[in-house]
């Protein structure tokens, strides 16, 4: 009798932990990041990617709060002390054109200036960067801002997907 009481709140109890401390599902509500993720897919959230002293990577997909406090899903494409720079819409980190398969199209702004990245900041942007506000409008995020690293589309179940970390080279 016990063992039927026992597990199911162990159960219960685990998928609480998970929930709240581990995983937290999200859903995509512009498309600033197509076709990566689309409006009205789901998400999961690692919370606890970057913990233990774990940094965030170039590639990964963060979620972060901006400076509106609002929760904003984009791409790391820069760390500390990274120098970046955009021309002809397309991204050179550290003196080395970016390849990024992930765009929807060719972007068409510029950083007429290099942007040094400063400590504990990342440089982020929008895969669908025609319709993105990111550091390009409002400079490096803190670290400390990052909640997590999307790990996987989960709906609609056509656009399941596992994502892969995009390593850049430095």
């Amino acid at each position: 009798m016990a063992t039927r009481v026992l597990i199911p709140v162990a159960f219960a109890g685990l998928l609480w932990f998970l929930l709240t401390d581990v995983l937290r599902f999200g859903t995509v509500v512009s498309d600033s990041m197509s076709p990566t993720l689309e409006i009205g897919d789901y998400y999961i959230l690692r919370l606890d990617t970057y913990a233990n002293g774990q940094e965030p990577r170039r590639g990964d997909v963060v979620v972060f709060y901006g400076p509106d406090s609002e929760a904003y899903v984009k791409r790391v494409i820069g760390v500390e002390n990274d120098l970046i720079g955009i021309a002809g819409g397309r991204v050179w980190l550290n003196q080395k054109w970016l390849v990024e398969p992930y765009l929807k199209e060719q972007p068409v702004t510029e950083i007429p200036l290099a942007v040094r990245i400063p400590e504990d900041h990342l440089f982020v942007l929008g895969d669908n960067r025609n319709q993105s506000e990111d550091s390009r409008d409002y400079g490096p995020i803190p670290v400390e801002v990052v909640l997590g690293r999307v790990t996987d589309t989960v709906w609609p179940p056509s656009r399941i997907s596992r994502f892969p970390r995009v390593l850049y080279e430095e």
